[in-house]
């Protein structure tokens, strides 16, 4: 078992620390997910409503100036794996290891097919 000490001379065992953040967890409701890229490219692709909305909602999530042009409460014309997708969304930056790069990229793509789909 390892001790992890802090700066204030109290100590930790690590299993402890993992049980804290359990217990954090649960408190929060949830944990965020990471986002499915290719099932987001997919529904985006698909068009319709769905994939509009979930267009939408990943730009105004990575660009942050940007604002969503949908009320929130159409989130009710999704279906869950839709849901599932936006909750992704919201929390794109929560995920460690989240590169700007990488986010960038999928607003590329995006804006690709909503181009193509204008056309």
């Amino acid at each position: 078992m390892s001790i992890l000490t802090s700066a204030n001379s109290s100590s930790i065992s690590l299993d402890e620390l993992i049980t804290r953040q359990e217990q954090a967890k649960q408190t929060r409701g949830f944990e965020p997910m990471a986002l499915e890229v290719g099932l987001l490219l997919q529904r985006v692709k698909d068009g319709g409503y769905s994939g509009d909305f979930l267009a939408h909602a990943f730009i105004s999530s990575y660009r942050t100036d940007q604002p969503f042009k949908y009320p929130l409460g159409k989130i009710m014309k999704l279906d869950w794996e839709g849901v599932r997708l936006f909750h992704q969304i919201l929390h794109i930056r929560y995920i460690s290891g989240w590169s700007d790069q990488a986010l960038y990229d999928i607003e590329q793509q995006i804006k690709a097919i909503q181009t193509k789909e204008c056309k």
